[in-house]
C-alpha cells in the first residue's frame, strides 16, 4: 500500500469566481478572477438521502440511496471599491448571483437643470439620454446653485422630456440655476427575473472543489470602528473533486477598505432626519434559495423569494427631534440612505427609499443611550428596496 503523498495544509485557499454565460457551464474561472474573503466555510458535498430500511432478521443500519447531491459555501468579502469609480468592484459578479442587476456608469455626466424642478423631480440639462430609464438607480450630486450640497437617487427617468424623478425628496427643490452631476458608478439593483450564475472553484493546498450554476443571498454589516463586510452564502452543483495546482491568485479590482466612523461614514438619512449617529447597519437581502432535481427536469438552484431585513442602531434623540416611536406605532414609511469612504473609486452608498422601522429597543454604549430598530425594506416601483452603489 502506498503512503497518502502529503497532508492538506488549512491556510492555502483559492477561492475563484466567474459569471457563467450559460447557467450550470462550467466557466473556468482563472487566477486573475480570484476574490479576496475571510472565513471560508466549504461544504463540500451536502447529500440527501432514504434509507432502504428494508426488514432483516437481525439488528443493524441498512444502506441509503442517495437522492439529491450539491455543495454549499459561506465566506465574507470585504465591502471597498475598485479603486476607480465606474470600474466594477471584486465583489459585483457576487451581488450578480445574487439576483442583483449590475449597470455601469463609466464617466460622470453633468449639466444645469433646463428648468425649475420640485423637491421629487427635476429636468436635466437639454444634452441628457433621451432614453427612457437611462439613469434609474443612479446617485445624482446637486453641485451649484439653488439646493447645492443635496443627493437623490434616481427612481425613474423619462427621456423625451429628460426629466428624473427621486425616490425620496429633497429638503430644497432645485430651480434652472442648479448644477448637478451623476457621477461615475456601478450600481447593484434586486431583480425577480432571470437571475444570473456563477462558477466557483475552491482550492485547498491542490485539491480543487467546483461549484457550478452557484447562486446565493448576501447580508451587510456596517460597524462602528470596523471594515464593513458583505457575508454570502452560495449554494451550486456539485462537480468531481480533483487534484489541480492553485496558481498565484490576482486580486484585481480590488481596493483596501475603511474602517466604519465618523470621517469615512456620512450622510446618514433615516426617515427624512438626517441628523442620525449610527453605530450599526446590518442589510439582509434575505434571498430564499432552493436546490431542486425533479424528475424530467433538471439540476438547478433557484431564488425562489427575497424579503430583505436589517436593523439599525442609532444615538437616541429627544422627541423634538425625531419621534421615532411614533413612527414605528403608525407603521410610517421613510427612506433608508448611508454613504461609506470619502475617495472617488472607494466610496458605497446603500439605499433603500421605503423602510419601516420595527422592534424598538434600548441599549447603551459608552453610557450614551442607543436607539436600535428593525429594517423591513419595501419595493416602491418594484425590485427596487435596496440600491448599492460604488462610485
Amino acid at each position: 500500500m502506498m503512503p497518502a503523498t502529503g497532508v492538506l495544509r488549512t491556510k492555502k485557499k483559492i477561492l475563484t469566481t466567474k459569471v457563467e454565460g450559460t447557467y450550470g457551464s462550467d466557466a473556468a474561472p482563472g487566477v486573475v478572477d480570484a476574490i479576496m474573503v475571510t472565513n471560508l466555510d466549504l461544504s463540500p458535498l451536502e447529500v440527501e438521502a432514504q434509507e432502504r430500511g428494508q426488514v432483516q432478521p437481525y439488528f443493524g443500519n441498512t444502506e441509503d440511496i442517495i437522492a439529491a447531491a450539491y455543495v454549499k459555501l459561506s465566506f465574507d468579502v470585504e465591502v471597498s471599491g475598485s479603486g476607480a469609480a465606474g470600474t466594477v468592484p471584486q465583489l459585483g459578479k457576487l451581488l450578480r448571483a445574487c439576483s442583483m442587476s449590475e449597470t455601469i456608469m463609466a464617466a460622470p455626466v453633468t449639466g444645469v437643470a433646463s428648468a425649475g424642478g420640485s423637491v421629487t423631480q427635476m429636468p436635466l440639462a437639454a444634452g441628457a439620454s433621451a432614453v427612457d430609464g437611462a439613469y434609474v438607480g443612479m446617485t445624482i450630486n446637486l453641485t451649484g446653485g439653488t439646493g447645492a450640497g443635496q443627493s437623490a437617487v434616481i427612481k425613474s427617468y423619462t427621456g423625451a422630456t429628460k426629466t428624473a424623478v427621486f425616490t425620496a425628496p429633497l429638503a430644497t427643490a432645485p430651480d434652472a440655476t442648479t448644477q448637478y452631476t451623476i457621477p461615475a458608478q456601478v450600481v447593484y439593483r434586486r431583480i425577480t427575473d432571470n437571475p444570473e450564475s456563477v462558477t466557483h472553484y475552491v482550492n485547498i493546498d491542490g485539491v480543487l472543489h467546483k461549484m457550478l450554476g452557484v447562486r446565493g443571498t448576501v447580508s451587510f454589516s456596517f460597524s462602528n470602528k470596523k471594515v464593513p463586510t458583505a457575508k454570502f452564502s452560495m449554494t451550486g452543483l456539485f462537480a468531481q473533486v480533483v487534484d489541480a495546482p492553485a496558481g498565484q491568485a490576482s486580486y484585481a479590482g480590488k481596493t483596501p477598505p475603511v474602517a466604519v466612523n465618523a470621517i469615512n461614514t456620512r450622510n446618514t438619512r433615516l426617515h427624512d432626519f438626517f441628523g442620525a449617529v449610527v453605530s450599526d447597519l446590518s442589510i439582509d437581502v434575505a434571498n430564499d434559495i432552493t436546490f431542486r432535481t425533479l424528475g424530467g427536469g433538471t439540476e438547478q438552484v433557484l431564488i425562489t423569494d427575497s424579503k430583505p431585513t436589517g436593523s439599525i442602531t442609532q444615538q437616541a434623540t429627544k422627541m423634538a427631534d425625531k419621534d421615532w416611536y411614533t413612527a414605528i406605532k403608525n407603521a410610517a414609511v421613510g427612506a433608508l440612505s448611508i454613504t461609506h469612504g470619502t475617495v472617488a473609486g472607494n466610496i458605497v452608498k446603500i439605499d433603500a427609499p421605503r423602510v419601516q422601522l420595527t422592534k424598538p429597543q434600548l441599549s447603551d454604549m459608552d453610557n450614551i443611550v442607543m436607539l436600535q430598530t428593525g429594517l423591513k425594506l419595501l419595493p416602491d416601483l418594484g425590485n427596487d428596496e435596496l440600491t448599492i452603489s460604488f462610485m
